[in-house]
């Protein structure tokens, strides 16, 4: 196959994947998210959740930021996908917490970028409520070639809003806790067609997770589960601090990540993760990557995420 339809293939087939899993460009936005299965639904200290659930940043208490940047399957020459992302969460007191997030896919053919302004608010130390409103953009290149027929790029842009809900049940088994999570995304399921069709419409997406944190013994398994018109996907993560120290006088930790996804229908694809973070003095680096398992002569993804709060 000729090297620019190829490129342009696997990137419909990555924005078509994000159209039907519910939402404008899916893909995950940190190397976290990335290992813990695909998803921070069940959360609660990380700004990249607002992504996925706007009540996950509820439980935040200081000001926090994150930027990542994802190298799509390297193993294409002629093109280079990219993802970039970030977000900062700033707590206001009884006021509630609000959020901002940006990401941008980009390719030769295709730009994709989401805006997102996020609000949550504790209620009762146990229940988090929160709510998104995203700002939804996409551009093509104009057709190229002999044969092209000459006209210009198509572009859209579009508002779409976002729910969740996190429950924290602390010290369930002593210094453990589980957190369930739901969130519904593009509610009102706006139509990202250049020319407003019904058929452009985005699926209403709905993610159920729980996350079970162990404080005592430093690791977390995530667990979600997303539905999403046709689509029904599992996913299950594992973090776990594996050693804690010092480095020239400040506090250190090092932490592993492995987690995987499976698309149950309406066909079966599945991923694997594996990643690494490294945190000195509240600075935190993290690495991850992905292997499609049914995706070859592709390469795999290189997620990176820069993370701080002050």
């Amino acid at each position: 196959m000729p090297l620019r339809p190829l490129t342009l293939a696997l990137a419909l087939a990555v924005t078509a994947t994000a159209v039907s899993a519910g939402g404008f460009g899916k893909l995950p936005v940190s190397a976290r998210a990335v290992t813990l299965g695909g998803s921070l639904v069940a959360i609660q200290d990380d700004p990249n959740a607002l992504f996925f659930n706007p009540a996950a940043i509820g439980s935040l208490s200081s000001l926090t930021l994150s930027t990542s940047y994802t190298n799509l399957f390297p193993g294409i020459s002629g093109d280079q996908l990219s993802y970039l992302s970030g977000s900062v969460v700033a707590n206001l007191g009884l006021i509630g917490n609000v959020g901002v997030g940006i990401k941008a896919f980009r390719s030769n053919a295709w730009k994709e970028g989401e805006l997102v302004g996020s609000y949550a608010q504790n209620l009762f130390d146990i229940l988090t409520v929160g709510g998104s409103v995203k700002l939804l953009y996409w551009s093509s290149a104009a057709p190229s070639g002999r044969l092209a027929v000459p006209e210009d790029g198509l572009s859209k842009t579009t508002l779409s809003f976002d729910a969740g809900v996190q429950a924290k049940f602390a010290d369930l088994l002593p210094e453990n806790d589980v957190i369930v999570a739901a969130s519904v995304q593009d509610i009102t399921r706006p139509s990202i067609a250049s020319n407003g069709s019904p058929d452009g419409k985005l699926d209403l997406a709905a993610t159920f997770g729980v996350a079970y944190v162990s404080r005592a013994l430093d690791y977390i398994v995530h667990a979600h589960y997303l539905t999403a018109g046709d689509l029904h996907q599992m996913a299950l993560g594992v973090e776990i601090v594996a050693a804690r120290g010092t480095v020239l006088g400040q506090e250190a930790s090092f932490t592993v990540r492995a987690g995987g996804n499976a698309a149950l229908s309406p066909a079966q694809q599945g991923d694997l993760f594996g990643g690494v973070g490294v945190e000195v003095a509240g600075f935190r680096l993290d690495y991850a990557y992905g292997q499609p398992t049914r995706l070859d002569h592709v390469g795999g993804t290189h997620h990176v995420t820069f993370r701080t709060s002050f």
